[in-house]
């Protein structure tokens, strides 16, 4: 299974003309929704649908914790009839847009909640990621991005626990 490295880090929502002029910029709606967990297993399973400039995929992805930062991942397309069927074991689900461009040797991904999902401690906010190849790997952020604390290794902001928000709602 491969592995993903991953840091987040909780930012002030940058400027979105500067985002947009950013080269390989792309903008994706993506819903996110977390499967049952398997009895005796860790194992976090969710299934997504991707929209992007009228075309949709949709995505299959298993993921163990290995490390705070590091995760085994499984992940792979399937077709429409596979998502549909994945649904019905759906507890949580959440909806968000992600902007993304290349920085570096790296893509930042940065994530935009709804306001019934983020509520009012992400209004203004959004959350990043950047992959890295290793732990101790250095990077550098765009000097337009204002990083107010690091997420990486906490559950704070994380796509399962904004999800379980709407469950509860």
């Amino acid at each position: 299974m491969p592995i993903e490295i991953e840091r987040k880090f909780l930012i002030r929502l940058p400027d979105p003309a500067i985002l947009s002029a950013m080269e390989g910029y792309r903008v994706r709606r993506i819903t996110q929704t977390y499967l049952r967990p398997i009895k005796g297993s860790d194992t976090e399973r969710r299934v997504r649908k991707i929209e992007e400039d009228g075309h949709v995929i949709y995505v299959f992805t298993k993921k163990e914790n290995i490390t705070k930062m590091t995760r085994r991942e499984d992940e792979r397309e399937i077709d429409a009839a596979e998502y549909l069927d994945a649904l019905r074991e759906a507890y949580s689900s959440l909806t968000k847009t992600r902007f993304s461009f290349p920085y570096e040797k790296h893509v930042i991904e940065i994530d935009v909640y709804p306001s019934e999902i983020g509520g009012p401690e992400l209004e203004g906010y959004a959350v990043l990621e950047v992959e890295l190849a290793s732990e101790g790997e250095d990077f550098s952020l765009p000097p337009f991005i204002e990083v107010v604390e690091e997420l990486t290794g906490t559950r704070k902001f994380s796509n399962k626990a904004l999800a379980k928000r709407v469950e509860k709602a």
